[in-house]
């Protein structure tokens, strides 16, 4: 059986993560419910909209279909088999909490927080409200999960970090292309972003064998 050895993520250091995690969360929703955020909003979704081109629009569009939900759960039912395969089965099954809290999460507080969405620069607004971005918090929770597997095995921060960076940066495209088409103000973004750190630091792999906090 090939042995995964996890990063050095404590489980105090998991769990304190998750509830910093949380409790931003929960104050972003407060600030956007109360209508703090909306001078913010409108002015960073206006500054992105106007880098539009034809060709920052085709990617937008590629992003967008990468951090669509069919294809981020197909992924992630490879790899969660792939991973049974691999006789790593904790691992497989902290990937599909992982993946089944953050859709039930997603579904939950849009329904919640009833966020109307912007008006749309590219074709029509989803149907669905807009706090949080379901494509964030989705491509964060599955590419972020990936990093953590991709890194284990890396002893110096600096390797990590340099294996992370196209993670990070497909997320944070995912993320940008959400705004840029319109279709999620800045805040849905970051809210899904943050939630998808929590639920990370909840059931990312941390130890040894895969294990999430307990």
């Amino acid at each position: 059986m090939t042995h995964i050895k996890q990063q050095p993520l404590t489980k105090r250091s998991a769990l304190a993560g998750a509830r910093m995690g949380f409790n931003i969360f929960f104050v972003l929703a407060v600030a956007i419910f109360i209508g703090l955020t909306e001078e913010f909003d409108r002015a960073f979704l206006l500054a992105v909209q106007s880098w539009a081109t034809p060709g920052l629009t085709e990617l937008a569009n590629t992003l967008n279909n990468i951090g669509s939900a069919p294809v981020i759960y197909g992924m992630a039912a490879v790899i969660a088999v792939a991973l049974l395969l691999l006789s790593h089965k904790l691992l497989a099954i902290n990937l599909a909490m992982l993946m089944g809290t953050a859709f039930l999460a997603n579904l939950f507080v849009k329904h919640l927080m009833a966020r109307p969405r912007p008006v749309p620069v590219f074709g029509e607004a989803p149907e669905s409200f807009s706090f949080p971005s379901g494509h964030a918090l989705m491509a964060a929770c599955f590419f972020g999960f990936i990093g953590m597997l991709v890194t284990a095995r890396m002893p110096d921060a600096w390797m990590r970090a340099v294996a992370l960076t196209p993670f990070i940066a497909l997320i944070a495209g995912i993320g940008l292309a959400r705004i840029y088409q319109g279709v999620h103000y800045p805040t849905d973004v970051i809210g899904g972003f943050v939630l998808a750190l929590a639920l990370l630091m909840t059931f990312g792999p941390r130890d040894a064998d895969g294990m999430r906090p307990a």
